[in-house]
């Protein structure tokens, strides 16, 4: 007898063990592909067990999905691929929405009656009435209302939604506004919650609750400076629906999509109280008129300060909070041409906000009068008079040169008289009138300017008598 070989057995051992991983490997797949790829879950069997009323499961990948069939007439179909639609074969898309709004509400029910309820819910969206009365002579009534009431509710909530958001005032800081939201869907009101999202700079509730007719209010406050931004959002039934291939022999299966989101978005920025104005441009200010400044902070929780800005000067005025307007006036003499304006700031629980421009900047318009030279030589019979915009220096008439930007005139009136203009940038010129004495008449010589509104600044008149 020859004796063992022991490499020999280890490879007989070796294919054994192959042989029966192969063995194993086989039968599993074998057994992946017998199993059901379509079974049914929560419902009941009618008919003589020829139609079920209820939620299928149907495999899909690595998890088993609830769907349900909306042409009981025909066979279930061995397999299930589901693909999103928005419109089902041989249906409207109004249908579809109102099928999309059921399975999005009730798809996932997990006891009998509710989802027989949305079975025959689903086939009356659908339009099929034979199978709809056929089920109702098997259906319990419990199942028929709760199916009813599925109904109406979709066709009171089904989609595309429209979400808007209104914010009517522009509250300061420290200032409350009352905002409204809007939810329809069908065109009718839906009552629900909204989820409400804010800048930093103002203080909302986070949600907001509409009622029947699709109306809500809520209340904001402004706590800081710059754009306020307040937006709406909502998930929503969607108009889709997730559903297996029609090839016309076969029921066609549907799932639920995913949830809509909705979205609205409105802001504003605080418009500051105005600032407010006023002067006198007379000869006496030449120019650096007495300007006096009012500012009045709105009632509200949060002290104020307006603070001036006039050529490269400032000014700050302070005012306390008050359930009431709460005004102030500051006065100085501000030069021709400065522009004045103004920033608001309110002082929060966080320290004070970022500046906000004050309506009514403004810039001052009293240019200085012009000066005025007059020359009268007489002797008991004739007299000359000269007269011009200019000064008399070294003894002798100046001509002035108008280097204000505005349009100078000198005015003559009495005994002989002219009005004789001088443009920005150009030099006067020496005006002489011949008189005869006697008349004991008068020649008054005036100098003006004209000021940005097309009014006339006239300085002090100069007057002769003519002997």
């Amino acid at each position: 007898m020859s004796r063992p070989n022991p490499i020999r057995r280890a490879l007989v051992l070796l294919v054994a063990l192959t042989a029966l991983a192969a063995g194993g490997t086989a039968a599993t797949t074998a057994q992946a592909r017998s199993e059901p790829q379509l079974t049914t879950g929560p419902g009941t069997w009618i008919a003589g067990h020829t139609d079920f009323v209820g939620a299928y499961r149907a495999h899909l990948g690595a998890r088993w999905v609830p769907v349900y069939c909306i042409d009981p007439d025909r066979p279930a179909p061995t397999r299930v691929a589901l693909h999103t639609r928005g419109r089902l074969p041989s249906l409207s898309r109004a249908a579809t929405r109102l099928i999309a709004e059921t399975l999005a509400a009730h798809g996932a029910a997990t006891s009998a009656t509710r989802a027989e309820a949305v079975s025959q819910a689903l086939n009356e969206e659908a339009g099929n009435r034979a199978a709809v009365a056929r089920r109702a002579r098997y259906l319990p009534k419990r199942v028929l209302d709760l199916a009813a009431r599925y109904v109406a509710e979709a066709r009171r909530r089904h989609g595309p939604y429209a979400l808007r958001v209104r914010l009517p005032s522009s509250p300061l800081p420290g200032q409350t506004g009352t905002g409204t939201v809007t939810l329809h869907a069908g065109g009718h009101g839906v009552a629900g919650t909204v989820v409400l999202r804010h800048s930093p700079n103002v203080a909302v509730a986070p949600r907001v609750r509409t009622d029947r007719a699709g109306r809500g209010s809520f209340t904001y406050r402004t706590v800081g400076g710059g754009r306020v931004r307040i937006s709406a959002l909502m998930r929503v039934a969607p108009t889709t629906v997730r559903a297996s291939a029609a090839n016309g022999s076969t029921q066609v299966m549907v799932s639920w999509s995913p949830r809509a989101r909705v979205e609205a978005r409105a802001g504003y920025t605080g418009r500051g109280p105005v600032l407010r104005h006023r002067y006198a441009c007379t000869d006496v200010c030449d120019g650096n008129p007495l300007v006096t400044l009012t500012a009045c902070a709105p009632a509200g929780s949060y002290p104020a300060r307006i603070t001036y800005f006039y050529g490269a000067q400032t000014h700050v005025v302070d005012l306390a909070a008050s359930e009431h307007r709460v005004c102030a006036s500051w006065r100085t003499a501000i030069a021709d041409g400065t522009r004045v304006s103004g920033t608001w700031q309110f002082r929060s629980p966080s320290g004070w906000t970022r500046p906000i421009a004050a309506p009514g900047a403004f810039t001052v318009d009293c240019p200085a009068a012009p000066p005025v030279a007059v020359v009268f030589d007489y002797d008991c019979t004739n007299a000359t008079l000269a007269a011009a915009l200019g000064r008399w220096q070294d003894g002798a008439m100046v001509p002035w040169r108008n280097t204000t930007g505005h349009r100078a005139v000198l005015v003559v009136a009495g005994a002989v008289s002219g009005r004789y203009a001088l443009p920005a940038g150009a030099t006067a010129a020496v005006h002489r009138f011949g008189l005869t004495c006697g008349a004991h008449s008068t020649v008054t010589i005036q100098g003006g300017v004209q000021r940005a509104d097309g009014s006339y600044n006239f300085g002090h008149d100069a007057t002769v008598v003519i002997p």
